[in-house]
C-alpha cells in the first residue's frame, strides 16, 4: 500500500511536521473495509492487528498463526433473525453435495480451531460454502454459539487435501455474520483481480444489474438478472460492475454496488490515474480554471470510478462543468466533471487527492457505517453525486467531513447558464415564493437550502430575465450515489 501514500503532504510547520491528509484517509478506508469484510464486501488485505479486533488475515504457510500472540477470535454478537437464517442455511457451492467431504471439513475446523486461534465460546461449526468452480478451493465456515459467530474463509489449490488445506491456505478468521455476507473470491491478489461471493440466507434471491443508464427525468434505471445459483452469487473480475440486489420474503434487503462498497475513491495508485479533462466552460476562465487545476484532474477520477462502480456508460469521457474555489481565496479548490452533453450524472470533487464520497446528509449514514475515525479535522478530500436534467443548469450538493464520514449539506452548488448573475430557488408547492437565493460568483452560486427540497432552480440575468430553469431532484433522505438509493433493510 506504500504506492497510495503518495498524496499530497501538508506544508510542515516549523518543527513537526503535520500527518499527510492523504494517508490519514487511506488509514479510514483500510479500517472501515476491516469492518466491512462480512457485512459489505470488502477484499482482503493484511494482517489486522489484534487490537482492531477485526478479521484477521491469514498468509499462506501460517498456519494460522496470528503474529499477535494471545490473540483469538471471539466473534461478534449475533444481532437479528436473519443472521441465523444465514448460519442455519443449507452449505452452498459446487462442493456442497459432497456429504462426506463436508462432514470431514466440519471435524477438521473444530479439531483445529487452537490452530486457527478461534475461541472455546464458539463451540458449533457449520461449513456454509464449499466450492472449486472458480479454480481454486473456497472454503467458508462459521464457528458459532448461542449468541455470537465468526466467519472463517479458506483458500487453497482445488483438491487440496483438507488436513493439508489447514496448515498452507490463505484467507481470514473471526469475520462479522451478516444477513448478505459479502467475501473476497479472489485467489490471486491485486488490482487486477477481484472478485466477490454474496452469500444470503437459503431462499432468498440475489440479482445482479451490471449495467444502467439515466433516463430523461434523472432515475437510474437498471435491468436486473437473478443469480443462476438463486441465493448466492459468485462475481469474477469481469462482471465486478454495476449493483447487486437481495429479495427475501418478497421484499427488497439489500440493493447496493457490487463488492466493495467502500466510500474511498483511490486517486494516484488507483485504477484511474489523474488526466487532463477538456472542458466545457466558457472563454475567459483561464485563471480560475489554473485555480482548481488539480481538483479537475482528480475530479476526472472520481468520475470514471463511480462509472464503474454503478455501471452507467464510462463514454465519452467526462468534461469540466464548472472549477474555481467553493468560498473565494484560501479554501478548497473543487471541480463539477459531467458529460459533454451537459445532462446525465454529475461529481462535486473538493479537494486534489482521493477523497471521500458522501452518501446521505448528517443522520442518515447505515448503522454498520456509523464508526468511522473522525476526518472533520483532516483536510481530505470530498466527493458529492448528483444527477442533472438540463443542459444549462448543473446542481450538486456541497459536501463535507463529518466524524468519520463525507456528508451532504445544506449548501447546493449551482452552475448556471454564461450571463446568469443570481440563482433562485423557487419552491414547487407555491410558484413565486422564493426559497432561497444567491449571487453568481465565479462562473457559480451556492445556496443555503435543505436536502431534498422540492423547488425549480432558475438562473437569472442581471435584468431579472429567465436564462435557465430545471426542477431540482434529490432523496430526502437516506444514502444514494446519483441520486440513486442504497437499501440496506434487514
Amino acid at each position: 500500500m506504500d504506492e497510495l501514500r503518495t498524496g499530497l503532504a501538508r506544508i510542515a510547520e516549523s518543527v513537526v511536521p503535520d500527518e499527510n491528509p492523504y494517508g490519514r484517509l487511506l488509514r479510514h478506508a483500510r479500517r472501515r473495509k476491516r469492518r466491512r469484510l462480512a457485512g459489505l464486501g470488502a477484499a482482503v488485505a493484511g494482517v489486522i492487528a489484534a487490537a482492531l479486533l477485526g478479521p484477521v488475515t491469514l498468509g499462506a504457510g501460517s498456519g494460522g498463526q496470528d503474529p499477535s500472540g494471545d490473540w483469538v477470535a471471539t466473534g461478534y454478537p449475533i444481532t437479528s433473525d436473519w443472521e441465523w437464517r444465514l448460519i442455519n442455511s443449507p452449505t452452498r457451492g459446487s462442493l456442497a453435495a459432497d456429504g462426506d467431504l463436508i462432514e470431514e471439513l466440519t471435524r477438521l475446523f473444530d479439531r483445529n480451531r487452537a490452530e486457527l486461534r478461534v475461541s472455546e465460546s464458539l463451540p458449533q461449526v457449520k461449513v456454509l460454502y464449499a466450492d472449486e468452480s472458480a479454480g481454486f478451493r473456497q472454503i467458508l465456515v462459521v464457528y458459532h454459539s448461542d449468541t455470537a459467530a465468526a466467519l472463517v474463509d479458506q483458500k487453497v489449490p482445488a483438491g487440496t487435501p483438507p488436513q493439508q488445506a489447514l496448515r498452507n491456505h490463505t484467507g481470514f478468521v473471526n469475520g462479522r455474520v451478516s444477513p448478505f455476507s459479502v467475501i473476497d473470491a479472489a485467489y490471486l491478489q491485486g488490482p487486477e483481480a477481484q472478485a466477490f461471493l454474496g452469500l444470503a440466507p437459503a431462499g432468498c434471491i440475489v440479482s445482479v444489474a451490471d449495467g444502467a443508464v439515466v433516463g430523461a427525468d434523472g432515475a437510474v434505471r437498471r435491468r436486473w438478472e437473478p443469480s443462476p445459483t438463486g441465493d448466492y452469487v459468485v462475481l469474477d473480475a469481469s462482471r465486478v460492475r454495476g449493483w447487486w440486489r437481495v429479495e427475501c420474503e418478497g421484499q427488497v434487503r439489500v440493493e447496493e454496488p457490487v463488492g466493495d462498497r467502500s466510500d474511498v475513491i483511490r486517486g494516484e495508485g488507483g485504477r484511474y490515474q489523474p488526466t487532463e479533462l477538456a472542458d466545457a466552460l466558457p472563454a475567459g476562465t483561464t485563471s480560475r480554471r489554473m485555480d482548481a487545476w488539480r481538483a479537475e484532474r482528480f475530479g476526472g477520477v472520481s468520475y470514471r470510478t463511480l462509472m464503474d462502480m454503478t455501471g452507467l456508460p464510462s463514454t465519452p469521457d467526462p468534461v469540466v462543468r464548472w472549477s474555481g474555489r467553493l468560498d473565494g481565496e484560501g479554501h478548497p479548490e473543487a471541480a463539477v466533471v459531467g458529460p459533454a452533453s451537459g445532462t446525465g450524472p454529475l461529481v462535486l470533487h473538493v479537494g486534489a487527492q482521493g477523497s471521500l464520497l458522501a452518501l446521505a446528509g448528517p443522520g442518515n449514514i447505515a448503522s454498520e457505517d456509523a464508526a468511522g475515525e473522525d476526518l472533520s479535522s483532516a483536510k481530505v478530500s470530498l466527493v458529492a453525486t448528483a444527477v442533472a436534467t438540463s443542459a444549462k443548469l448543473a446542481a450538486v450538493r456541497v459536501p463535507a467531513a463529518s466524524g468519520g464520514h463525507a456528508v451532504l449539506t445544506n449548501r447546493l452548488l449551482v452552475v448556471p447558464p454564461p450571463g446568469a448573475a443570481r440563482v433562485d430557488a423557487v419552491a414547487a408547492e407555491a410558484p413565486g415564493g422564493v426559497r432561497a437565493s444567491a449571487e453568481v460568483r465565479s462562473g457559480a452560486a451556492v445556496l443555503t437550502l435543505d436536502v431534498g427540497a422540492e423547488v425549480t432552480l432558475r438562473a437569472l440575468d442581471r435584468t431579472g430575465a429567465l436564462l435557465a430553469s430545471a426542477p431540482l431532484r434529490e432523496l430526502a433522505r437516506g444514502e444514494r450515489i446519483f441520486n440513486e438509493p442504497l437499501v440496506h433493510a434487514w
